[in-house]
């Protein structure tokens, strides 16, 4: 018996994506009803500057004009268009009159367009694609493209597919799934099936209840995907259906990934029933969180406090997960998710834009135990918390007024990737070693049904977890305020330190004369690691490439391995960063940059443990690098000779804080005299100063410029 409630059996891994012809085969439409109106896939512009640097060299147009001859159409035909990386207003335009938008989704999707009877003409029409753009740009294909004559409704019923997912060790237990359905170009089909009490139904995708969906679309060649989020495994079929014809298939899919006495956890999710935006209502993210295998989910709708626990009642989904009363607090200066909030709780004032006045008054609602600081590097209303004129990224450091009173912050969200996917994981280590006692918290941000996979970013709590539909939510937010997490996109990291310590902890050396760092590295057979890094004070200190994980017989990818350090003579925490090649798979696609910085992509998926606190000196505490950086600016006072050769001592971590404290306030660092003098200083002291007086730089440059 496995140790969730909800289980699953192996499944078949996923192959890598190979490129192929465009085509799309259409076998249930005959060739007189159905015509071929563009074969190729154009690449169009959606304003003046590049997107992306893998669409720049293919750009073809801004926009895109096809005429073409044909009968008038005596009944509703339908457009069929595959659509890539759509995230702008694009209007499709038959005879110069509008039929339609392409959806506005970053997926590989195919769209169908209604064209009602007598639109067309006989003899020469003219289709036309335009985006409407405000200051903004957007890279996009479009292609193949059809007309079919047949109306929608007909073309996406002419044949049947009836799925049934179990697991061989839970059999006659429901099983809450994600189906995908993929084309020869790997682009997500139509499908002639809407939402249900047991079904949420977006293009290619089905998140069933339990296991079961019966599903209408168009004849054609297709490859089925199975799965339930991160922890298990992935069957695929491929297969052809012709039309008129009804096809069954089995599956059977399994928990691979070891998260016993660990709680999955989404601290932010959205509903357009209450947040207004997305598509995903309240009925279908109660089949989306129990299709993802989140076990512990927060409602986090924007200045709401929603209750799910009557839509689950309705769903029927009490039995998948403990709901938490969230609310995703919405200010001019920040967004913050504070939990759990009594079902009776009042709003918090999201009109207060003075942090100290804001954060202590969540906190003191009735067991409220979490603020998280949001998408802290992404501007809204015109605020970005971290950029250079509020932040300091070499000390961690608020360069305003606005105090870092939240306990939480967000380094994964998986709707709002950030270009350089590992800066978050980086000004965490940074408030970390500037004293500031903040946990690391994934999550996804999503308020789609597939737009963004829900849970796909998620922390893991050591929490109980035998029976996910009462979780202890007092033991959870205990583990969680104590910082016993692990941070999770595609990989789960485990961390221990001398056998007995793990994230949350206040290690103990007992008179050892090594520090011993172990990680375990865990995923399913459809992700991959091929990278190990140990971070001290947010400074890399070990890296290990991975050819690849043990594959265990259970079809999980498995890695561990053990490093030995020197004893330290100053406290320090570690922490374990894994990752590998980012999934584009439309089963468990991870998204491009919400507000980029850059026109390259090269995602990632990873996973890093929440941090082991070194006690070196013994005092019975953890002293962070700013706490050292203090003592010893004091001690020197503007001795700025002794207080380089002091901090020789340390490492690179705390010369950044010395640096912080010293300059300008005992003298300018950048001074030739005392430049000097710090370049002299031994290595650490130099990556120190030069990392904090570069970001110094960028906040100095940034506040001049705004």
């Amino acid at each position: 018996m496995n140790h969730k409630k909800i289980q699953i059996t192996q499944w078949i891994a996923i192959v890598a994506i190979c490129p192929v012809a465009f085509c799309l085969d259409t076998a249930g439409v005959s060739k007189e009803k159905r015509r071929v109106l563009e074969s190729r896939q154009i690449y169009l512009r959606g304003g003046d500057l590049p997107e992306w640097d893998d669409f720049n060299s293919k750009i073809v147009a801004e926009s895109w004009n096809k005429t073409f001859q044909t009968d008038e159409n005596d009944a509703e035909w339908t457009l069929l268009i595959r659509q890539v990386d759509v995230r702008r207003e694009w209007t499709l335009k038959l005879n110069g009159k509008p039929i339609g938008r392409l959806k506005r989704d970053e997926n590989d999707l195919l769209s169908t367009f209604s064209i009602p009877k007598k639109t067309l003409r006989s003899g020469e029409n003219q289709l036309s694609l335009e985006a409407k753009l405000n200051n903004e740009t957007d890279d996009i294909a479009i292609g193949p493209i059809y007309l079919c004559k047949t109306s929608t409704k007909q073309l996406l019923s002419e044949s049947t597919l009836k799925i049934k997912a179990r697991d061989p060790k839970e059999p006659g237990s429901p099983l809450p799934c994600r189906i995908t359905i993929v084309d020869q170009n790997k682009s997500l089909v139509p499908l002639g099936i809407n939402s249900t009490q047991r079904l949420a139904v977006r293009e290619g995708v089905v998140y069933t209840l339990d296991g079961i969906a019966e599903i209408p679309l168009p004849a054609g060649k297709y490859h089925l995907f199975v799965n339930r989020g991160f922890e298990y495994s992935q069957a695929d079929r491929a297969f052809e259906i012709k039309s008129g014809e009804i096809q069954k298939f089995e599956v059977e899919i399994s928990r691979v990934v070891d998260t016993k006495g660990m709680v999955a956890c989404d601290t932010h999710v959205h509903t357009v029933t209450h947040s207004g935006h997305g598509d995903c209502t309240m009925m279908e993210r109660m089949l989306t969180l129990a299709g993802e295998g989140i076990e512990l989910p927060v409602a986090t709708d924007h200045n709401k406090q929603i209750d799910y626990r009557p839509t689950m009642a309705e769903t029927e989904t009490k039995s998948f997960f403990t709901p938490l009363i969230g609310n995703e607090v919405t200010t001019n200066f920040g967004h913050f998710n504070a939990f759990p909030f009594s079902p009776d709780a009042t709003i918090p004032n999201y009109k207060e834009n003075d942090w100290s006045v804001l954060i202590p008054s969540i906190l003191k609602k009735p067991d409220v135990k979490i603020v998280i600081l949001n998408h802290a590097r992404d501007i809204h209303r015109g605020y970005r918390p971290f950029a250079p004129e509020n932040f300091n990224d070499a000390t961690g450091q608020s360069l305003n007024s606005r105090k870092f009173l939240f306990n939480a912050m967000e380094v994964i969200n998986s709707a709002a990737q950030q270009s350089d996917q590992f800066q978050l994981f980086r000004d965490w280590m940074a408030l970390t070693n500037g004293g500031h006692k903040i946990l690391p918290i994934g999550s996804s941000d999503s308020h789609d049904v597939n737009k963004f996979i829900v849970g796909q970013g998620r922390t893991y709590l050591q929490v109980n977890d035998t029976d996910v539909a009462n979780i202890n939510v007092s033991d959870a937010m205990t583990a969680l305020t104590n910082g016993r997490v692990s941070v999770s996109c595609g990989l789960l990291t485990k961390i221990k330190v001398n056998q007995d310590f793990g994230a949350g902890d206040i290690a103990t050396t007992n008179g050892r004369e090594t520090i011993d760092i172990s990680c375990q590295i865990l995923s399913p057979h459809w992700l991959k690691c091929d990278l190990i890094q140990v971070y001290e004070n947010g400074i890399l200190v070990r890296q290990k490439k991975i050819e690849s994980l043990n594959d265990s017989k259970d079809g999980a990818f498995k890695h561990e391995m053990t490093w030995a350090f020197e004893k330290r003579k100053h406290d320090s925490f570690f922490t374990i960063l894994a990752s590998g090649p980012g999934i584009m798979h439309p089963s468990w696609r991870l998204s491009r940059p919400y507000q980029p910085t850059s026109t390259k992509w090269n995602p990632r998926i990873f996973g890093f443990s929440g941090a082991v606190y070194i006690d070196a000196d013994g005092n019975g505490r953890f002293n962070c690098a700013r706490d050292y950086a203090h003592r010893l600016v004091e001690l020197h006072n503007q001795d700025l000779t002794g207080l380089v050769k002091s901090v020789g001592a340390y490492d690179a971590a705390v010369a950044a804080q010395v640096a912080g404290l010293f300059h300008p306030h005992h003298g300018n660092l950048l001074k030739s005299n005392n430049a000097e003098v710090w370049r002299q200083g031994d290595r650490s002291v130099k990556t120190g100063f030069v990392r904090f007086l570069n970001a110094w730089r960028k906040s100095e440059q940034a506040k001049v410029k705004n």
